[in-house]
């Protein structure tokens, strides 16, 4: 079960578009850690196709009657964790898996600081910034390190969000990010940072990533998603938003090619 050292006010919001079985495994972590007994702690699936049906743990369901998509279901969950007065928000795609004592390790630099505005994760997936140190063969037998990094932001797929600090800077960006959401995660960290907070990625917390998922399902393309990114960085920000995220010039290329490293100003290593 979590530990009583949970202290934050925490909505946890799952959204979901289909793919029940990948939700299932999301809610059996959270019920492993004990993570849904915690009174601390609300957890919400976002049940987008209205058919998810919940199969175990102190868990609610919210239906919106519409497909709110990633960015519409994280702003849901902001303004109501700003409405029922919670002090941090976290936010998990459906198609992850959790590492053993994941809520109270990804809350953790929460407590400890009180400048940082977004907390990730680290992960298997592409950006190198959040790698795991060493990733291993499933989340449950991930290895958990006491290493925070400051990174210039943050991928959406596990994230926190200090709530009052991010609902004063206006959440995610529906305008410019109207189709699913990709680009809003950067944008909202390039103000975050502007501001003189704080992005971070702790090592304490592991999700492995199944990617796509839900892209396959709805009929999203990678081509669609990285014209999303551009356009709306581009329109908000010019020229000037890769270096101020710490990426290289020719970062998002057509196809995805090049490697991850060459996607980066000065590659990180840990």
């Amino acid at each position: 079960m979590t530990s009583a050292t949970t202290t934050a006010s925490t909505l946890v919001v799952i959204p979901a578009f289909g793919s029940p079985e990948l939700t299932d495994a999301v809610v059996r972590d959270l019920c492993r850690d004990g993570s849904d007994l915690d009174p601390a702690v609300r957890i919400v699936v976002v049940d987008n196709a209205g058919d998810y049906v919940l199969p175990q743990g102190r868990i609610s369901v919210y239906r919106p009657g519409s497909n709110l998509r990633w960015i519409g279901a994280t702003n849901w969950a902001l303004q109501t964790s700003s409405r029922e007065g919670h002090s941090v928000c976290v936010v998990l795609n459906n198609d992850v898996r959790l590492s053993p004592g994941f809520l109270d390790a990804l809350l953790a630099p929460f407590k400890a600081a009180d400048d940082i505005a977004l907390a990730a994760a680290c992960y298997d997936d592409f950006w190198l910034h959040q790698r795991a140190h060493t990733i291993p063969r499933a989340a449950d037998e991930y290895v958990p390190r006491d290493v925070l990094r400051d990174v210039d932001f943050c991928d959406g797929t596990a994230i926190a969000f200090a709530v009052p600090s991010v609902v004063e800077l206006g959440g995610l960006d529906e305008v410019t990010f109207s189709r699913h959401g990709y680009g809003a995660d950067i944008d909202l960290a390039i103000r975050v940072r502007a501001a003189g907070l704080r992005c971070v990625v702790t090592e304490g917390a592991y999700v492995s990533h199944l990617r796509r998922q839900t892209m396959n399902r709805t009929g999203q393309t990678s081509e669609g998603n990285r014209a999303e990114i551009l356009d709306g960085l581009n329109a908000k920000w010019g020229d000037r938003w890769r270096a101020d995220v710490g990426l290289a010039p020719g970062s998002f290329p057509a196809h995805n090619t090049g490697s991850g490293a060459s996607w980066y100003l000065n590659p990180p290593t840990w």
